[in-house]
């Protein structure tokens, strides 16, 4: 019932790319995650796989993940790297556990990390607030089946709740 009540509020408090003033932000938003999805992926894989074209990134790191995440995104980009530091992405599936810090030698200033099931209990959403006040965190879009973390020095901390289908 949680998940239920937690994507409505969701809903009455996301905005989508209208109310984004970062640029940063908005261009993802608006040239890599609003351009139309494939029918037989969900949103969660589309994210992450728009995430690796938009930003190029070539170093993918998995932490707590299905296996079969792994081998689609090796077979969707053939070019990657798999868990080299430093990491471009990194994706921690839903049974990631909490950390009150993330090391310094796993990302780089451009290095994005995406969390699967931040509203799926109110523990994880706990999770996600903690995550939110890092001090190496500087910007982060809540779109509800998952989240997006990012690390870069030059942009004010920022969080965002976007709207996507």
């Amino acid at each position: 019932m949680y998940p239920f009540f937690a994507y409505l509020k969701f809903l009455f408090t996301a905005t989508n790319q209208h109310g984004v003033h970062s640029p940063f932000v908005y261009n993802f938003i608006t040239k890599g995650l609003y351009v139309k999805r494939k029918k037989d992926i969900n949103i969660s894989e589309h994210v992450l796989t728009t995430a690796i074209s938009y930003f190029n990134y070539k170093r993918v790191g998995f932490v707590h993940t299905e296996d079969y995440i792994k081998n689609k995104i090796a077979v969707l980009f053939d070019d990657l790297e798999l868990d080299v530091l430093p990491l471009d992405l990194i994706y921690v599936g839903e049974d990631g556990k909490p950390f009150n810090s993330i090391s310094q030698e796993s990302y780089h200033n451009d290095s994005m990390m995406m969390l699967k099931g931040m509203h799926r209990t109110k523990k994880r959403r706990n999770y996600w607030e903690r995550i939110k006040k890092l001090p190496e965190v500087t910007v982060t879009i809540d779109l509800f089946h998952c989240s997006l973390v990012f690390f870069r020095k030059e942009q004010a901390k920022e969080h965002f709740k976007i709207r996507i289908y």
